[in-house]
């Protein structure tokens, strides 16, 4: 009986001590894999410090935002971010994850875009799911106009730069990575009409998410959290 019991305690210092797993949205340069093929970005340094502050161990994958939803939605990950979508019984943070969305387009092309009504007549590529995220305002307004959603954002900056549509809509951070790195700075013109919106991660432990929660408070107060946005990521 002894040895059972210590095995038992044996198992369930195991289980305790195993990794959290941490899914983060794949879009530099929030999270992304560099040349050497590791995972960094604003949003894994935030949440990777968070952790560590609080002495949690977290192995990290990066997934499309739909991969990432299914997989903490199947509870196959103890932390996902960002999270925009309730779930029945899932714990959420203080909302981080700012995301201003705006429209682009190159800026050798004169494009006077200061509200959603112009929009209208326009060649338009955006994100998948914009349609959905943007509103319903948006979803009717881009019906009088030539829209398609595309999944790569490099072949939506292919379709912008060729002239193929004449703007692209998505976060004004992902943009400005992608637009500065490929074609230099200056190379596109941003035009803001949408609010900025703030997302929280989710957990499926309450005690996970009371000390992310609190990790994330120390890391805003001691000016690391604008540190980690401020820093370069080419």
């Amino acid at each position: 009986m002894k040895q059972l019991i210590l095995l038992l305690c044996l198992f369930c210092t195991l289980v305790q001590a195993a990794p959290v797993k941490v899914g983060l949205h794949d879009s530099a340069p929030w999270a992304y894999r560099n040349a050497q093929g590791e995972i960094t970005g604003v949003d894994y340094d935030i949440v990777k410090a968070i952790l560590q502050r609080e002495g949690i161990e977290a192995e990290f994958e990066l997934y499309s935002y739909s991969r990432l939803l299914k997989l903490f939605s199947e509870q196959k990950l103890d932390i996902a971010s960002p999270v925009a979508v309730p779930y029945p019984g899932a714990f959420y943070s203080q909302p981080y994850f700012t995301v201003q969305d705006v429209v682009i387009s190159k800026s050798n092309k004169t494009m006077k875009i200061k509200s959603l009504e112009d929009l209208a007549g326009k060649t338009i590529v955006a994100y998948q799911q914009a349609s959905e995220v943007l509103g319903p305002d948006f979803s009717a307004i881009i019906q009088k106009a030539h829209y398609l959603e595309e999944a790569d954002r490099e072949k939506q900056f292919e379709l912008l730069i060729n002239d193929r549509v004449q703007l692209m809509v998505g976060d004004a951070k992902v943009l400005t990575y992608y637009a500065n790195k490929n074609y230099g700075t200056g190379s596109i013109q941003m035009h803001r009409i949408f609010p900025s919106v703030d997302y929280p991660a989710a957990f499926w432990n309450v005690e996970l998410q009371a000390k992310f929660n609190a990790g994330l408070i120390h890391l805003t107060e001691s000016g690391d959290f604008q540190k980690f946005h401020a820093k370069p990521r080419f």
